[in-house]
């Protein structure tokens, strides 16, 4: 008997110790792995979401672990290492990764995305779920177009390059920019039916692009347009440029004095939604890990209200949006891009994405020349 206590005092002491130790600095077969982009998700709305999460989390589920990149150079060099069991990231990039079989699959019951989602997306419902999409977006200054006696409700992408012509006429100075040149041609190609593919000759074949492309290069050389820089936002700020196209709508507060619009469309287009997809992958690195992925999505899918997804310049991809009730002019300027666009979904899939950087270069050399 004592040399049964003699054993048992040890273990018991030694249980005591791992069991501390384990509480102190739990590992990573406890964890919840969720790695992302900086770019892509602002690191505050993140880490709200993983507290979120945190306090509403079943006991049996395990507790979220974020780490962030600040480029996707830095993200590819983590996954040669080691993969997470979740990877917040644009469908894009899921595609990418679905392509090379290095995503996981989890079904989850009762989703309620859109039936056009589920086609337009392969990895819908097995691997890749939505919580919300990014649209290029106008930005304007009110007190400008005021002082130009011009309304920020523009007919149509015609009429707002006409008005850009007559303001640079009366002041001398440019009437807009934009972010990257990419998502303002691919949403005015998708809303005539034309997918961009990014791909220079066969592009320059296609009229509508041939036409968007060429306006867009008339109001370069005539002074209108001024190419993309990082001080855009600021100028408009400072009351030096009326509008300006952004590739998504910001996640924090304008700046005192813009407000939102709609993309100004071809007049003869239909309205589209040509969003930038973001949402949750499976890597399926840890098979352990994979109930708590599970519970994590399907609170994700009840617990992300639309207007928390709103709030962040996201719009909405599931039924919830019904549901929504927006209370500031970016959030019903969203739900009403949802709510009235012909195609929700359109894609920029293909030879475009991989081809973008390529052709912002090119076309922006050009038209840099035209300036």
């Amino acid at each position: 008997m004592k040399k049964l206590v003699l054993v048992a005092v040890p273990c018991a002491a030694a249980l005591i110790v791992f069991l501390i130790f384990q509480s102190l600095f739990p590992g990573d077969s406890s964890q919840l792995k969720v790695w992302y982009v900086e770019g892509e998700f602002p690191s505050s709305a993140m880490e709200s979401l993983a507290g979120e999460y945190e306090s509403q989390r079943g006991r049996d589920s395990y507790e979220l672990s974020l780490r962030s990149f600040s480029s996707e150079e830095d993200l590819a060099a983590a996954f040669e290492l080691e993969r997470p069991d979740l990877l917040l990231c644009s469908y894009t990039r899921a595609a990418s990764l679905g392509s090379r079989d290095l995503l996981g699959a989890v079904e989850l019951a009762d989703r309620d995305y859109l039936p056009a989602l589920e086609e337009s997306l392969p990895f819908a419902g097995r691997s890749f779920f939505p919580i919300g999409a990014q649209s290029p977006i106008l930005v304007y200054n009110a007190s400008l177009l005021e002082q130009a006696g011009i309304s920020p409700e523009f007919e149509s992408f015609e009429s707002f390059m006409d008005l850009a012509s007559e303001y640079r006429e009366k002041s001398g100075k440019p009437f807009f920019s934009v972010e990257s040149l990419s998502p303002l041609l691919c949403s005015c190609c998708a809303s005539l039916g034309y997918r961009l593919e990014g791909e220079p000759e066969q592009d320059g074949m296609n009229k509508d692009f041939a036409r968007i492309y060429n306006a867009l290069a008339s109001a370069a050389m005539d002074g209108s347009f001024l190419p993309p820089g990082e001080d855009r936002l600021e100028l408009a700020a400072a009351g030096l440029l009326p509008c300006l196209v952004l590739d998504r709508p910001l996640e924090s507060a304008l700046p005192e004095g813009l407000g939102y619009a709609p993309l100004p469309l071809p007049q003869e287009g239909a309205e589209v939604y040509v969003p930038q997809i973001l949402g949750f992958a499976v890597t399926g690195a840890n098979s352990y890990a994979l109930p708590s992925v599970r519970d994590f999505l399907l609170w994700l899918q009840e617990g992300f209200s639309v207007e928390d997804g709103l709030a962040l310049g996201l719009a909405p991809v599931t039924q919830q949006a019904k549901l929504a009730q927006p209370g500031d002019a970016l959030a019903a300027l969203l739900m009403d891009s949802y709510n009235n666009s012909r195609a929700l979904i359109y894609p920029p899939l293909g030879s475009f994405v991989r081809n973008r950087q390529a052709m912002e270069e090119q076309l922006w050399g050009a038209l840099d020349l035209l300036y």
